[in-house]
């Protein structure tokens, strides 16, 4: 894989390099920025412990901000693009944030303004049942939107009333997922593809948009399962909150049935249509004779999302000797300090890679040595691993798999609680758990393995005109290599070893479950289920968030005051933004300098990861999930 490894790390790398060029302008404004960021961290030191001041009587949820799992990661997120902030909040934050307005004597109530929001299903369900839980503290809410799209809607939808703008409008039109299929490309371009897959892995369709120009049966028919899991658990919460038949929302999708405001209104999907002016009035009227006054929840939260964040001139240099020092830290099992609570809530978040992860990958060295802090503190009784993953490398799954296991055998207990996503790798870290909560909405199972080595070697030839030619002691000797197609010996020979790590896999499956081979090959084969069909198949112990997997775990140790700390611990800021401007995010910013989406190069570089990668065996998902609005 040496050449195809450097075929792409020097073609991205390129395309990086030339971007590292619009970086100057940043480092240009470091030394002003610095200087504003050492005033405002005086300020905030010399300020109240809490910015809230505690006058405001209503709060306004919009979440415009890019919803993230766990809050914290980047604070300053900038878009150099548009040269204005790009904030983001934490799932946790809000549900914490609901929480304590639930409990504050102050907040009399909470205003839905929400148009769109671009989460995945099971994030929505949490902030739903979030928002839920504070109506039914005593506390009022009302939904108000110029516009709503289908997951605004979900949202607003639970409130005791919803209104829209009387020229505003709405969507309910049902899910749908889309793909693109690429074999004419490669045709056209003189590349093939060798395509290795676990045994009777149907489901793991990954590799079916380089290979057909349409879905496969199973893959429709595991997709069909997902979005009428998706559509049934919206229609249903919907179909709760305003008091209305499900088979009233299929029809109104179906036939298009909201197409202006009023129609949502003679539908029963919202109670009115008002002005902002007359919300006003609405709120007041609410507070019997107190007078209006809002906080965004953004506000109301910030003490949460910025105190703690301590650095003085003196401590950012030590920042700067740390970054530069290489010195190895010590991983021996010798007891570690108290963490400082009985459950250790451990984040593992994003794609599954080897060595050190980030606020957008789970790194098994990152992840395993959170697991591991946690099973060697005195203090430490449980683990709750919260997993939000589609899987990645096989190798690295494993390596914090082993973690679990020991974690186990440590006489501990654990814990997983699965947000959006728990697929392939990201239920191989799971499945050891003695129990698991899943959402009805998450996605899991994808028990499968699957490996993708491009040759591109015509391509090269038939366009480029560069040939090749070599000399090798064996017949075998570097292959494959990505230039030209493996030989089927060879493919027999990779197979074997896609067999095994798929076999390996299914039987901790098995043995995590305490299921046999048999069972767990009839809900494995690659195949995606929902948290529901999940639970019905024994993937999965209980329908639960977060929260609950947290009740759980305190009745399990025996202590319903148990503290609970977070792992990894999120790292400083101020040393996340010094690695970023000397790193990868800042050639992400210098892209948005020329008017491209950063997400783009992000999964350029993901690819260029996984080629660098000496694991080219992925338990990953079989697609890539956005979910926009």
């Amino acid at each position: 894989m040496n050449f195809i490894k450097n075929i792409a790390s020097s073609t991205i790398g390129s395309i990086i390099g030339m971007l590292i060029a619009g970086t100057i302008l940043i480092f240009i404004f470091v030394g002003v920025l610095l200087g504003g960021i050492f005033g405002a961290i005086s300020e905030l030191e010399e300020a109240e412990a809490e910015v809230y001041s505690g006058d405001a009587n209503v709060i306004v949820m919009n979440l415009d901000a890019n919803i993230v799992e766990r809050g914290g990661d980047e604070p300053f997120a900038f878009n150099f693009a548009s040269l204005a902030p790009d904030p983001q909040i934490g799932l946790d934050q809000i549900l914490d944030g609901l929480t304590r307005a639930a409990s504050d004597d102050n907040i009399k109530g909470l205003y839905l303004n929400i148009s769109g929001v671009a989460a995945s299903p099971s994030t929505l369900e949490d902030i739903r049942d979030g928002i839920d839980e504070f109506r039914e503290s005593g506390k009022w809410v009302v939904a108000w939107s110029e516009s709503m799209s289908q997951g605004g809607y979900y949202l607003n939808s639970v409130a005791d009333e919803v209104y829209l703008h009387p020229a505003g409008g709405m969507t309910l039109l049902g899910l749908r997922a889309q793909s693109m299929f690429y074999p004419g490309l490669l045709d056209k371009l003189g590349v093939d593809v060798t395509v290795l897959r676990g045994p009777n892995n149907k489901y793991k369709s990954a590799v079916e948009p380089l290979l057909r120009k349409n879905f496969s049966d199973a893959n429709k028919e595991q997709l069909e399962a997902l979005l009428g899991e998706f559509w049934e658990t919206i229609s249903s919460d919907i179909a709760i909150s305003r008091n209305m038949p499900v088979s009233q929302l299929d029809a109104v999708a179906e036939n298009i049935s909201v197409r202006l405001p009023n129609d949502a209104v003679e539908q029963g999907l919202i109670d009115a249509t008002l002005y902002e002016d007359e919300l006003d009035d609405l709120l007041e009227s609410r507070l019997d004779s107190l007078e209006l006054e809002t906080i965004s929840f953004g506000e109301y939260t910030l003490s949460e999302r910025l105190f703690g964040m301590d650095m003085s001139e003196e401590a950012f240099t030590d920042l700067i000797v740390t970054l530069t020092d290489d010195s190895d830290n010590d991983d021996s099992d010798q007891e570690e300090d108290p963490l400082g609570g009985e459950i250790a809530i451990v984040y593992a978040v994003g794609a599954i890679e080897s060595g050190d992860g980030d606020a957008t990958t789970i790194g098994s060295a990152t992840t395993a040595a959170a697991i591991r802090s946690a099973r060697l503190a005195p203090d430490v009784k449980a683990v709750i691993l919260r997993v939000n993953s589609p899987g990645g490398s096989a190798l690295a799954s494993d390596v914090i798999w082993r973690e679990t296991v020991l974690l186990k055998e440590a006489g501990k207990k654990l814990i997983v609680s699965m947000g959006d996503l728990a697929a392939s790798g990201g239920y191989y870290i799971s499945c050891a758990a003695d129990r698991i909560f899943a959402n009805p909405t998450t996605i899991t199972g994808s028990i499968g393995v699957f490996g993708v080595i491009p040759n591109v070697g015509g391509m090269y030839e038939k366009h480029l005109g560069i040939s090749f030619d070599e000399i090798a002691t064996h017949s075998h000797a570097g292959k494959p290599d990505g230039v030209f197609a493996m030989s089927e010996f060879e493919i027999e020979a990779y197979n074997e070893i896609i067999s095994d790590i798929y076999y390996g896999f299914s039987s901790k499956v098995a043995e995590g479950r305490g299921m046999s081979a048999e069972q767990v090959e009839e809900v494995a084969r690659g195949r995606v289920w929902s948290g529901n069909d999940a639970l019905e198949n024994g993937l999965v112990d209980e329908i639960g968030n977060l929260e609950t997997a947290l009740n759980y775990t305190k009745d399990l140790i025996g202590s319903p005051d148990a503290e609970h700390i977070y792992l990894p611990e999120v790292r400083d800021p101020f040393e996340v933004f010094i690695e970023d401007l000397t790193g990868v995010r800042s050639s992400l910013d210098a892209l948005g300098l020329l008017g491209e989406d950063n997400s783009t190069l992000l999964e350029i570089l993901s690819v260029k990861r996984m080629l660098e990668s000496d694991d080219i065996y992925q338990t990953r998902l079989p697609f890539t999930l956005h979910f926009n609005d």
